[in-house]
C-alpha cells in the first residue's frame, strides 16, 4: 500500500475518534498531512544556502555571549544532509552468502539453546514436583506407621504410646542403668518357652495359663483369681459356654469363701471334725446368723434350721444333687409351703422334663425368692431377693445361672443383654472410689467380654503388663477376637466394640522393652503368628506380614544384624542367626525366603535411609551380590554428580564410598563361587566408575599425562585421534548405566581440559622440533575427535558444556 494512502487512511480513522465530541471542545485541524509535508520542504529549502545551514544573527550574538564557538557549530551542522531527508532510500543488497549462512547458523544455535533451556526448565519443574510428591507420600506413609495406623497388607505398628496417660513402663533404675522389672522378665521367660515349643514341634504343648500365672505369682490376689477364671475358660474351650464356665468359677470361689469363714469362726460354725456338705452349709449359716444374734424371723425355719437358706446355699455352691437329696429329706416340710417344688426341682436338675414355672406361694423368705429366681420357679420380683444378692459376685452368679439354664427357664435374659448392661454400668458403678479397679475387670471377664476386659486393664498403670499377657493367653487359646484386615484401632485397642487390636498392643509392648532385651522383643512379635489368630487364610497372611514388618522395624533401629540374621565367616561358611531358628513361626520355610522377607527388606530400608555400610552388609548377607554392585555404582554416580556440582557431602560414609566399592569388588573377584554368579554388566559398570574416579583424581592433582592414559584405557572416549571411530563410541554410550551417563558432561570437560592443559604446556616449551609438532598435532586431533563425539551423543547435557568444549577446542586449533 502507498505511503500517502496509508497516511490518508490514518487521518480518516483519527477524525472518527473525535466524532462523538463537540466542536467547541477540540479545534479542528486545518492543515492536512500533504500541506505539512510541503511546509516542511519549504522550511528546509529556506534554511539551507550553498550547502550550509544559515544561522540567525541574533542567535549568533546570543550564543557568542554565552561562550559558544558559533563557527565550529556551523561547520558541524553543515555535515547534516537535510536536503536528502525526504528522498526515498533504496536498500543496499549484499551478495555475501557465506556471511549470511554464518549469521543464520548462529541464530539457529541460539534458538536451539534457548529451546533446550526452556525444555530443561519445564522438565526440571515436572521432576521436582514428582519428587516432592513422592517425598510427601513416603513421609506420610512413615508417619502413619509411627502412629500405628495400618491398613490391609501395608502394616507396621511402631508407635510406643498407647493412650493419653502414657506408655508401657517396663524398666526400673538400677544404679546408672535401667533394667527390666522382675515380673517383666518372668513373663518374658514364659513367652520364650512358648515360642520354643511352637518352633520345635517335638516338644509337648506348654500350659500357657499355668506358666503366665506363675510369672504373676507376686501380683495381687484378685489377679490370681482372674488367672483361675481364665484357666476354667480354657479347660472347656472346645465347647465353651461362657455362662456355665463363669458360674462354675463363682461357685468354686464361694465354696472357698465358706471354708475360709468356717476356719475363721470354728466355734460359731460347729461343723465337727470331717464335716459333710450340709454340715458346712449349716455351719456357714450359723456364723452368718450368729452375727445377727438370731435367725431372722422372716425366714422359714424348721428345728432351728433355715430350710430355704440352706437350699439356696447348696445351689449357690453348685451342689445340685445334694440340693435334690436335701429337698427330698425335707419334702414334708417344703410341701406345706410349696407342694410342687420338689417335683419342679427334680425335673429341673435332671433335665428329664420341662419344669413347671408357676408358683402360688408367698415369697417372704428372701432365700426362697432367690432360689425361685435361679430355678425359674415363677415370676419373682427383683426386690424379693435383694437381701440375699448383695455382692457383685452374687449378682453376677444369679444372672449367669439363669442364662446357663436358659433351656429350662421360660423367661430368661441373654448373655448379650447382661454384657450390654455391664458396659452401661461402667467401672464407676462397681468402683466409685477407685480403690478396687480389678473388680470391673473381673466383671467383664465373667461376662465373656475379653476384649473389653483387656482394653480396660491396660489403661491401669500398675496392671499394663498383666493386661498384655492375659491378651496373649486368650489369643493363644483362640478366645480373643482380633480385627480383620479392614479394621483398626487408633486411640485405644478396642475395635468395633468386640475385637482387640492384639497386634498393635503386642508390638507396642515389645518396642517398650530396652535394647538389652531385643531378643525378648522379637519373641513377643513372633506371637502375632499364633495359629489361633489365623481365623482365615487372609488374616493368617496379614498377621505374618505384620510380624515381619515389626521385626524389620526393630532390627533397623537396633542394627545388631550379625546376631539376629547371621554372618558369613572369613572361610565362606555361614553362621545362623537368632531369627533363623524361628523361621517356622514366621511362615518361612527356606533360607532364600528368609533372605527375601527379612534381610532384603532391611537392606532396602537401609538404602533409602542412606546407610551404605548396612546396605552392602545386608545385601551381601542375602547373597544378592549383583545388587551390591549396582548399589555401589549408584552411590559412586551420585558422588561424581555431587563433585561436578560442587556439593560433595562431608558425611564420612558418603566420602568412603570409593574405598568400600574397591574392597567389595576385590573381595568378590577373589571368591570363585561369588565371581561365577556376578553379572558382567554390574562388574563392568562398577569397574568403569572406579576408573573414572581415578581419572578425575589425577586430573585434580595436575597429573595430566597419567589422567589421559587412565581415561584412554577405559575406551570410554575416542582419544586415539581418529574421528571415524567417534560414532562407535557414541553408540556404546547408549548402553551404559545411568550412573555414568548422568556424569558424562563432567567426564567430557575433564578430558578436554586435560588435553588443553597438555597442549598449553607443550606449546610453551622452548624446544621446537618435529616431535613437539607431532604431539601438538595429535592433541588437536584428539580434541577434534572429542568435539565430533560430543555432537553425536544423544542424551542431553548442560547447555554450557558445548560452549566450554568449543572454547578449549578453538584454543587448541
Amino acid at each position: 500500500m502507498p505511503a500517502n494512502q496509508s497516511l490518508d487512511s490514518l487521518l480518516e480513522e483519527s477524525r472518527k475518534l473525535t466524532t462523538h465530541l463537540s466542536a467547541a471542545e477540540i479545534p479542528s485541524v486545518k492543515r492536512g498531512l500533504d500541506l505539512l509535508e510541503a511546509e516542511s520542504r519549504k522550511l528546509v529549502a529556506k534554511s539551507v544556502r550553498d550547502g550550509r545551514v544559515a544561522l540567525d544573527p541574533r542567535g549568533h550574538s546570543l550564543l557568542a555571549s554565552s561562550g559558544v564557538d558559533t563557527e565550529r557549530l556551523t561547520d558541524g551542522k553543515a555535515s547534516a544532509a537535510l536536503l536528502s531527508a525526504f528522498e526515498l532510500q533504496q536498500p543496499e543488497f549484499d551478495a555475501n552468502v557465506e556471511s549470511f549462512l554464518s549469521q543464520q547458523q548462529e541464530q539457529s544455535i541460539i534458538s536451539a539453546i534457548e529451546e533446550i533451556e526452556l525444555s530443561t526448565l519445564d522438565e526440571f519443574d515436572r521432576n521436582l514436583s514428582a519428587h516432592m510428591q513422592q517425598m510427601w507420600d513416603d513421609s506420610q506413609h512413615r508417619l502413619f506407621e509411627e502412629l500405628g495406623q495400618y491398613q490391609g497388607t501395608e502394616t507396621l505398628l511402631s508407635a510406643p504410646a498407647v493412650r493419653e496417660s502414657g506408655s508401657f513402663e517396663l524398666t526400673e533404675p538400677r544404679g546408672s542403668d535401667c533394667v527390666v522389672q522382675p515380673r517383666v522378665e518372668r513373663y518374658a521367660k514364659a513367652v520364650r518357652k512358648l515360642n520354643d515349643s511352637r518352633a520345635n514341634t517335638t516338644q509337648p504343648e506348654p500350659d500357657v495359663i499355668k506358666d503366665l500365672e506363675q510369672a504373676a505369682s507376686s501380683s495381687s490376689k484378685q489377679m490370681g483369681q482372674a488367672w483361675k477364671l481364665l484357666n476354667r475358660y480354657v479347660s472347656g474351650r472346645e465347647s465353651l459356654d461362657i455362662a456355665a464356665a463363669a458360674c462354675g468359677y463363682l461357685e468354686e470361689a464361694f465354696i472357698e469363701h465358706i471354708d475360709k469363714v468356717i476356719a475363721q469362726y470354728p466355734h460359731d460354725a460347729n461343723v465337727g471334725g470331717v464335716p459333710s456338705v450340709n454340715r458346712k452349709i449349716q455351719g456357714y449359716l450359723n456364723v452368718q446368723f450368729g452375727r445377727l444374734g438370731r435367725v431372722p424371723a422372716f425366714l422359714e425355719v424348721f428345728n432351728d434350721e433355715a430350710i430355704w437358706a440352706h437350699m439356696y446355699m447348696l445351689y449357690r455352691c453348685g451342689y445340685q444333687q445334694e440340693l435334690v437329696r436335701y429337698a427330698m429329706d425335707m419334702e414334708d416340710i417344703i410341701t406345706d409351703s410349696d407342694p410342687g417344688f420338689v417335683a419342679h426341682l427334680r425335673a429341673f436338675v435332671d433335665r428329664s422334663a420341662a419344669a413347671r414355672s408357676d408358683n402360688a406361694t408367698a415369697l417372704d423368705d428372701p432365700y426362697k425368692a432367690a432360689l425361685y429366681k435361679v430355678l425359674g420357679r415363677g415370676s419373682v420380683p427383683k426386690k424379693a431377693a435383694a437381701e440375699v444378692v448383695q455382692t457383685t459376685e452374687d449378682y453376677l452368679w444369679t444372672n449367669l445361672a439363669v442364662i446357663r439354664d436358659a433351656d429350662r427357664i421360660a423367661a430368661h435374659p441373654t448373655l448379650e443383654s447382661l454384657q450390654s448392661l455391664m458396659l452401661k454400668f461402667g467401672p464407676a458403678h462397681f468402683d466409685p472410689h477407685g480403690n478396687n479397679p480389678l473388680l470391673y475387670f473381673r466383671v467383664l471377664l465373667l461376662c465373656g467380654m475379653f476384649a473389653h476386659a483387656v482394653d480396660y486393664l491396660v489403661q491401669i498403670d500398675q496392671y499394663q503388663v498383666e493386661a498384655v499377657h492375659i491378651a496373649i493367653a486368650l489369643a493363644y487359646y483362640g478366645l480373643l477376637q482380633v480385627p480383620g484386615s479392614e479394621q483398626a484401632a487408633y486411640a485405644g485397642y478396642l475395635v468395633a466394640d468386640s475385637a482387640l487390636d492384639f497386634s498393635r498392643m503386642v508390638i507396642h509392648y515389645a518396642r517398650a522393652l530396652p535394647a538389652a532385651a531385643t531378643d525378648d522383643a522379637i519373641h513377643y512379635m513372633m506371637l502375632l503368628t499364633m495359629p489361633a489368630l489365623a481365623t482365615s487364610e487372609g488374616i493368617k497372611a496379614q498377621q505374618q506380614r505384620v510380624c515381619e514388618q515389626a521385626i524389620v522395624h526393630i532390627l533397623f533401629e537396633r542394627r545388631d544384624y550379625a546376631h539376629y540374621l547371621g554372618d558369613i565367616q572369613s572361610d565362606g561358611t555361614r553362621k545362623r542367626g537368632f531369627l533363623e531358628r524361628y523361621m517356622p513361626l514366621l511362615g518361612i520355610s527356606s533360607h532364600s525366603q528368609f533372605a527375601q522377607s527379612i534381610v532384603c527388606r532391611l537392606a532396602d530400608r537401609s538404602l533409602d535411609e542412606g546407610r551404605l555400610a548396612d546396605t552392602v552388609l545386608l545385601y551381601n548377607l542375602a547373597e544378592r551380590y549383583n545388587t551390591v554392585l549396582y548399589v555401589l555404582s549408584k552411590q559412586l554416580g551420585e558422588l561424581l554428580y555431587a563433585q561436578g556440582n560442587g556439593s560433595v557431602s562431608t558425611d564420612s560414609e558418603l566420602e568412603d564410598i570409593e574405598g568400600v566399592s574397591r574392597a567389595v569388588l576385590e573381595h568378590y573377584k577373589q571368591r570363585e563361587h561369588i565371581a561365577r554368579s556376578l553379572d558382567e554388566r554390574a562388574v563392568s559398570t562398577c569397574t568403569l566408575l572406579l576408573s573414572i574416579m581415578d581419572f578425575l583424581a589425577l586430573h585434580r592433582q595436575g597429573a595430566y599425562e597419567q589422567a589421559l592414559e587412565t581415561i584412554r584405557n577405559t575406551q570410554l572416549l575416542p582419544l586415539d585421534g581418529d574421528i571415524s571411530v567417534a560414532p562407535q563410541h557414541a553408540e556404546r554410550i547408549r548402553t551404559l548405566d545411568d550412573a555414568i551417563t548422568r556424569n558424562f558432561s563432567l567426564i567430557l570437560l575433564a578430558a578436554m581440559d586435560t588435553l588443553s592443559r597438555l597442549y598449553a604446556g607443550l606449546k610453551e616449551s622452548p624446544f621446537l622440533d618435529a616431535v613437539k609438532q607431532a604431539n601438538l598435532q595429535q592433541l588437536r586431533k584428539q580434541a577434534r575427535s572429542l568435539m565430533v563425539f560430543a555432537g553425536m551423543v544423544q542424551f542431553r547435557m548442560p547447555s554450557d558444556t558445548y560452549a566450554k568444549l568449543n572454547r578449549m577446542d578453538v584454543f587448541m586449533n
